[in-house]
């Protein structure tokens, strides 16, 4: 069997769900509400790698083989992943300064490099991860604008998690805890708002002894909108997670890499780490949206976004690059 190698990135870098930016460094009135209902479509055959390999020459033993882990960064052509998701995501003020928020959704992931593997688990749909959150406002003018702290947990119960080396899975499996400072800023006809925070990433033990943990995150987020008339928001973000490189995996999944055709070196584990499960990422995107008045309550949202290649401090790496397009039906009361 060929080289399994960059697999699958069952960590699924184009699965978000669709958040609105507007209120990031409010709260909530209390008992008023903000509801989004999302359908986006995501689509990557690229992605950005630190795996060099030697150059693919006919009779060389190293040819095509893992030259190094810690290389520049590569862009590589990769089989098609796409995912077309229908997703919620709320916010409800349980007091003026206390917020509660709520994402999830439902989602049909296709890998075409898991079929080649396998005759039919290339695909999967269902329920995945669910984000419970609480946004607490520290103080209402902090240079003439909010100061909020936000805590949100990852759930992975809603879908079952098996062999992701064998099987396409909507999400990884495995808790998450992010804690982030939000900050905004209104002006005349618009408003910014900056984040920062930092996401523990818990281990998957899912499987038992084929466990293993992604690595730790720091998040920066820099969004903003501006109201180009009474019906109509142009609004643009940019998003940076940079990985903190302390991701881990067991014997039995280095095993389980080694017998789907990853070489049996020193670079075996680095590689299913980096690559084949995609547990070291470093991101960048950048997104624009257009929202549309309807009436006071109701707005619909067209969105684009799109990972960037990035360079120094802010280059992606071991990530897929993809577009997400998107259309939203927004509600608040």
């Amino acid at each position: 069997m060929k080289s399994k190698m960059g697999v699958m990135f069952v960590l699924l870098a184009g699965c978000i769900f669709v958040s609105s930016t507007a209120f990031a460094g409010w709260t909530q009135a209390k008992g008023h509400a903000y509801n989004q209902l999302t359908l986006s479509y995501y689509k990557t055959t690229s992605k950005m790698t630190s795996i060099e390999k030697y150059p693919e020459v006919e009779g060389d033993a190293k040819s095509n083989k893992v030259k190094s882990t810690h290389s520049r960064i590569y862009k590589n052509q990769e089989e098609e992943f796409t995912q077309t998701q229908l997703s919620y995501y709320g916010e409800y003020g349980l007091k003026d300064d206390l917020t509660a928020v709520l994402s999830g959704g439902w989602a049909y992931v296709r890998s075409n490099d898991i079929l080649n593997y396998t005759e039919d688990k290339d695909s999967t749909r269902g329920v995945g991860d669910i984000i419970f959150g609480l946004r607490q406002k520290l103080s209402d003018n902090v240079a003439g604008g909010p100061l909020s702290v936000e805590v949100d947990f990852k759930i992975p119960e809603a879908y079952e998690y098996e062999n992701p080396f064998e099987v396409q899975n909507l999400g990884d499996g495995q808790y998450d805890a992010v804690v982030k400072l939000l900050y905004g800023k209104g002006f005349s006809k618009g408003y910014a708002v900056f984040s920062a925070g930092y996401k523990y990433r818990f281990e998957n033990d899912q499987l038992g002894e084929f466990y293993f943990k992604p690595s730790d995150q720091f998040l920066v987020s820099l969004s903003g909108g501006y109201n180009a008339a009474p019906w109509l928001s142009i609004r643009g973000k940019i998003d940076w997670n940079r990985t903190v490189g302390n991701a881990e995996i067991s014997d039995h999944v280095k095993a389980e890499g080694i017998k789907w055709g990853i070489p049996d070196d020193n670079f075996a584990e680095a590689v299913i780490i980096q690559d084949s499960l995609g547990l070291e990422q470093s991101t960048l995107s950048a997104g624009i949206s257009l929202a549309f008045t309807l009436t006071n309550k109701i707005q619909t949202v067209a969105s684009y976004n799109t990972d960037l290649e990035g360079s120094g401090e802010f280059k992606s790496e071991n990530a897929s690059l993809g577009e997400t397009f998107s259309i939203a039906l927004v509600y608040m009361h």
